[in-house]
């Protein structure tokens, strides 16, 4: 595993020069989802044992890291958040800079990690993520933001695990990605 050190450093900062796709998330379909949206026993034991690695490396980490890859997938995602318009937010620079961003990263982390806690009750899960997906319709945003947000988690968790990143943790936080965003975006109404 690596250390939060280590898992900075190797976040790349956001530049010009990056591709303006994205990865796919999952090979998975919303269809298919919304079928079976509950997770495999070893896709949640996989999921909750690799989630204790990365709460290890801190959430205000975790989060820049997040952040880091959103904006580098998504530059123009910037204007959505408000600490965009903070004095120490600088996209050019080290984004790790703000405060707000930090607070920000760190409540998204809580809230994966929320979710993560609520895998075996999906009813549970459910609601949460539905109202997640409602408040988030305030901060405009729309389906491809899930698919941008999806492949940043991926590529931070694939940053913080290091070696541990291996096919079989990429597949199964790409199901709970599926389940996340499908349950998300139906809680906002696409």
């Amino acid at each position: 595993m690596a250390t939060p050190e280590d898992a900075v450093a190797v976040a790349p900062a956001p530049t010009e020069d990056l591709p303006k796709e994205v990865p796919a998330v999952s090979e998975t379909t919303a269809e298919e989802t919304e079928e079976s949206s509950v997770l495999t026993e070893g896709q949640i034991d996989t999921i909750k044992s690799v989630w204790e690695q990365v709460e290890a490396l801190g959430p205000e980490t975790v989060g820049v890291i997040l952040f880091k890859h959103i904006f580098a997938l998504a530059p123009e995602a910037v204007s959505m958040f408000s600490f965009s318009r903070d004095e120490d937010f600088d996209l050019r620079g080290d984004i790790s800079d703000s405060q707000a961003l930090i607070d920000h990263g760190a409540r998204v982390v809580g809230s994966v990690g929320t979710a993560i806690r609520l895998l075996e009750d999906e009813k549970s899960l459910k609601v949460v993520l539905k109202g997640l997906g409602k408040r988030h319709l305030n901060y405009s945003v729309l389906p491809p933001h899930y698919d941008v947000v999806g492949s940043a988690f991926l590529l931070t968790l694939e940053d913080g695990l290091g070696d541990d990143f291996t096919d079989e943790v990429k597949d199964a936080y790409s199901a709970l990605w599926a389940v996340v965003s499908t349950t998300m975006q139906d809680g906002a109404g696409y």
